[in-house]
């Protein structure tokens, strides 16, 4: 029986967010980096990096937290699944109890489900940036917000580029709750947020 040679993939999108939270799911050897979701995963320093281990055969048990660290959008995942399932590769997608492999042979369910997920997680994260870009030509429009009452005035467009991390968060399904703890700022900065960009997503609608 073949030794099993188990690593750990960890992706946050910014500096400022903090791994602890996936960390607690690390077995084998840690592949660790901050950099945006939307960067293929075989272009990223430590995605590469994993595919060329699996290749090797250093590595032949990839955990990853959730379907959406593999990938951009649904090719991208698929590609990056297939890509290690054919290297004879177990991967292992802790949020869902999924393995790709049952007593040493492939699961079916698993390509079944990580299909759906994958295309379910591309979808939801094009809807909220839809909403995310609609809520920033209503604000143009409107030119300003008002962030803090009697803390001054901020364009609307510099708040949501001060707050991409909550965002990126939210777009992920995070709760208000995980997200201040993730990025490190207030459960009220967060709900500041959530409600801001439901708000510009409303007036959208309403052709404000």
């Amino acid at each position: 029986m073949d030794t099993v040679k188990k690593a750990t993939y960890i992706r946050v999108s910014t500096e400022g967010q903090n791994t602890g939270r996936q960390e607690e799911i690390i077995q084998g050897k840690a592949y660790i980096e901050k950099i945006s979701g939307r960067i293929p995963f075989k272009e990223r320093k430590q995605g590469s990096k994993l595919l060329k281990d699996v290749a090797n055969k250093e590595i032949n048990y990839v955990i990853v937290e959730d379907i959406n660290r593999l990938g951009r959008d649904t090719f991208d995942i698929v590609e990056t699944i297939n890509t290690l399932v054919k290297q004879d590769c177990t991967i292992e997608i802790v949020r869902h109890g999924l393995k790709s492999k049952k007593n040493g042979k492939d699961d079916f369910f698993f390509t079944l489900m990580t299909g759906i997920m994958a295309s379910l997680a591309e979808m939801d994260y094009m809807s909220n940036r839809e909403a995310q870009r609609q809520g920033i030509a209503v604000a143009k429009i409107k030119e300003v917000y008002q962030l803090h009452a009697g803390k001054g005035k901020m364009s609307n467009e510099k708040y949501l580029e001060q707050h991409s991390d909550i965002i990126e968060m939210l777009n992920d399904g995070k709760s208000i709750r995980n997200t201040a703890k993730i990025v490190k700022k207030s459960k009220s900065t967060v709900q500041r947020v959530k409600s801001f960009i439901e708000k510009q997503k409303e007036c959208s609608f309403k052709g404000v």
